[in-house]
């Protein structure tokens, strides 16, 4: 139970044309002519929505990361944090969990250079420094592959993509993750970005919601080296279907902040 965040990677894995469209104002901390490239990336959130739904219990987030990338294999890793808060506490399960670490690693590239068609895999681990599940003893940490191809028709550009993981958050069994996202430069460093996504898991009742939908339209601008965004989020999870009766996957509003260097 996540959303789309990781300003650099998490782009990659759902939606984040989007996401926050951030790192749009990326700039290298190595030389441009250095095949070794090194950023970093910051934001504040008023939510920290993952695949449509909070993390942070509807409250605000601040995330950041570092990135590495070796441009002659198009090879990249990194890490990334966020703050959350699940907001469980009941007599089997005493949540403890109040950060996030993914680390991820792959490749991406173009099929041919200049093109516009591109790809992207690679493998990323969630971790949940501090979690304790009490009686329960289900593991929060879990593992993802994904792959992505993307075009870009200079006036638009779309995605689409899966991430897959053999046991899912809370060991919920396999899941699968398939996504479409598209985005559109407007004047005046503005860009539109919309996005859709379908969620699978094996065992829905340990994970706490069925199989669901989750889609977010947003717009965002570039001002000097930070980036606004307003995006719209929601799933088709009603709250009876949401974790026993939240409202952590109903629509919502989400403003960001961000920033990279």
């Amino acid at each position: 139970m996540h959303w789309e965040m990781m300003m650099m990677m998490k782009k990659r894995l759902s939606g984040s044309l989007g996401l926050m469209l951030a790192g749009v104002c990326a700039m290298p901390l190595a030389a441009e002519d250095s095949p070794h490239q090194f950023s970093a990336n910051v934001a504040l959130t008023t939510d920290y929505r993952f695949r449509g739904i909070s993390q942070t219990t509807e409250d605000p987030a601040l995330q950041g990361g570092f990135d590495y990338s070796y441009t002659p294999f198009g090879f990249y890793a990194g890490v990334w944090a966020s703050n959350l808060d699940f907001g469980e506490d009941t007599t089997l399960v005493k949540d403890t969990a109040d950060l996030e670490i993914d680390y991820y690693a792959g490749f991406s590239g173009e099929f041919a250079v200049g093109n516009g068609l591109g790809w992207d895999v690679g493998a990323l681990y969630y971790s949940y420094p501090g979690s304790d599940t009490g009686m329960l003893g289900a593991d929060y940490d879990y593992w993802e592959v994904y792959g992505s191809l993307s075009y870009d028709f200079g006036k638009a550009a779309v995605s689409a993509g899966f991430a897959y993981s053999p046991d899912y958050f809370f060991e919920s069994g396999d899941s699968v993750y398939y996504y479409g996202e598209v985005e559109v430069p407007l004047p005046h460093d503005f860009a539109l970005a919309g996005h859709v996504g379908h969620q699978e898991i094996d065992d829905n009742a340990q994970f706490g919601t069925p199989d669901y939908t989750d889609w977010k339209i947003g717009i965002s601008r570039s001002i000097g080296h930070f980036t606004f965004d307003v995006s719209y989020v929601d799933t088709d999870l009603s709250n009876g279907e949401c974790f026993g009766g939240t409202d952590f996957c109903d629509a919502t509003a989400i403003f960001t902040v961000s920033s990279s260097w």
